[in-house]
């Protein structure tokens, strides 16, 4: 019994109070100079070391659960990451600090999606939504930039068959209003959609983004993530746990539902 305490009491000895909550970008864990990839919610190891190359983004969570952003490229042991705290204060954040992190989250995350292999871009007009987005709203509004109202066309697809749902829509604006209408769109199913000056079909092999309107069942298993996260005591923790969440499964818009 005294063998399996001190085992204990030894493990516990190894491990930091800090705990990987959040990262887009490319960060790592530094253990003996060997690199390895960070793990959401494991905790760091007190003789290893953060690593934030430039364009990445951690957020870590302390023993009070107070969470802290870096996105200011270098190497951390765990006593830098003690006077990052102790220069912050230990237990209180402003919500000024708290859109701080979460704008930080956000904006990283649409960097990295349009960087990576999630992002499916068809050209510099396109903005809004991100590819492969969720909607649980009944309605998504289409933005792209078209700042000299040129004559544009609007295709939306369904994703799976290939047919058009909207063929050749011509608009001069720069945003197009997508309302759920089971005549036409189906919830569950994903359609995608493009912009362009050619009211010809898009090129064979073009990527369009997506979207799709969430159906009961996703919402169900959603709304039982959500009420298990509303428990969390701290305010702000709370909040980047549902900012996350979203993250995580694509949600738009993000920033209306906070």
């Amino acid at each position: 019994m005294l063998g399996l305490s001190l085992f204990a009491i030894s493990l516990s000895a190894q491990t930091s109070e800090y705990k990987v909550f959040y990262f887009s970008g490319s960060p790592k864990i530094v253990d003996k100079k060997v690199e390895s990839n960070l793990v959401r919610d494991s905790y760091i190891s007190s003789k290893s070391s953060l690593k934030v190359p430039s364009g990445s983004y951690v957020v870590l969570t302390n023993k009070n659960d107070v969470p802290m952003g870096i996105n200011t490229p270098g190497t951390y042991s765990v006593n830098d990451l003690n006077k990052i705290y102790e220069d912050v204060g230990n237990s209180n954040l402003t919500q000024e600090f708290f859109n701080y992190i979460a704008n930080n989250m956000i904006q990283n995350s649409q960097k990295e999606r349009k960087s990576g292999g999630v992002y499916r871009a068809v050209g510099d007009i396109i903005r809004d939504p991100f590819d492969d987005a969720m909607v649980i709203e009944n309605y998504v509004v289409l933005n792209w930039a078209n700042p000299k109202q040129k004559k544009l066309y609007l295709k939306i697809y369904d994703e799976e068959s290939g047919e058009p749902v909207i063929d050749n829509y011509a608009t001069t604006d720069s945003a197009f209003v997508v309302k759920f209408d089971d005549k036409i769109y189906q919830k569950g199913k994903k359609y995608s959609w493009i912009v362009s000056p050619s009211s010809s079909d898009p090129d064979q092999g073009t990527i369009l983004r997506t979207f799709t309107f969430a159906d009961d069942a996703w919402k169900s298993e959603y709304q039982k993530e959500v009420d298990e996260i509303n428990k969390t005591d701290n305010e702000y923790l709370r909040k980047i746990k549902l900012i996350r969440l979203s993250l995580d499964k694509n949600i738009y818009p993000i920033l209306e539902m906070y």
